[in-house]
């Protein structure tokens, strides 16, 4: 692989919001942040692969992407030439968060202590109900739990999970719960994981890294060289010997 310097590899990363943490920490090692400059883009899924949909229609830089199994593979239906999947992150389960300093007492054990609980919150902090995957998947149990905005005294909405826990800070001495993903937890001293979904309503979400050729066919050398280091890259993202590293940062 050879560059010079006046040409560094860019490497332009698009990823749903669950790999933030892992991806964030793995760029900044010291044995990846040398190698290129990296553009890193987090969003909720559908926006994701929108995204990344926009980059290759318009020959814009993408490398990797992070999506679920069935987004990559119409992805991949959609470009065949020019999208791979590599392997499998694991899985992030969609579940509750509170503030790590708030020592009311939320119960979440089962569906009928759930729709109590969010009943009772003076604030629910949610992901974006149509874009995000965890987003839908809340909307979906809020309707089967015969829920409605008209049930909550205020329900604010975020791009992603990952938002929502950030601004669990702006609440302190209320009674407030944001739902998100285990793994954008990681990183957020002021926030605690609560738990999962109760059966029957629970979800657990598989995402897989994706890399994409900015073109099919032969490639330039600058672009050969910043494919060849993205597939390395996303086959260490996902390498089966660091899974208990990943299982540390939320995933299943």
């Amino acid at each position: 692989m050879t560059t010079s310097a006046s040409a560094p590899l860019q490497l332009h990363i698009f990823s749903a919001g669950a790999a933030r943490v892992w991806i964030e920490q793995t760029v900044s090692a010291a044995a990846w942040s040398g190698l290129a400059k990296y553009s890193a883009r987090y969003a909720a899924l559908q926006s994701t692969l929108g995204e990344v949909n926009r980059c290759l229609s318009q020959g814009l830089p993408c490398h990797l992407t992070v999506l679920t199994p069935d987004t990559a593979r119409a992805l991949q239906q959609a470009w065949p030439d020019q999208v791979e999947c590599l392997g499998s992150l694991g899985r992030a389960a969609t579940g509750w968060v509170v503030l790590a300093s708030d020592q009311q007492t939320y119960d979440i054990s089962t569906p009928a202590a759930l729709t109590q609980t969010v009943r009772e919150l003076d604030v629910l902090l949610v992901p974006d109900l149509q874009a995000s995957s965890g987003g839908r998947h809340l909307g979906h149990v809020l309707q089967q739990l015969g829920l409605t905005e008209g049930d909550l005294k205020a329900m604010q909405s975020f791009p992603g999970g990952a938002q929502a826990v950030t601004a669990l800070a702006d609440h302190a001495g209320v009674r407030v719960m944001a739902c998100a993903q285990s793994t954008e937890v990681q990183g957020c001293d002021h926030a605690r994981y609560l738990g999962p979904f109760p059966s029957p309503h629970d979800l657990s979400t598989e995402y897989v890294v994706v890399l994409v050729r900015p073109r099919p066919g032969p490639l330039a050398p600058q672009d050969s060289d910043e494919v060849a280091l993205a597939r390395r890259l996303g086959m260490h993202l996902c390498d089966p010997h660091l899974r208990t590293h990943r299982l540390q940062l939320g995933f299943e």
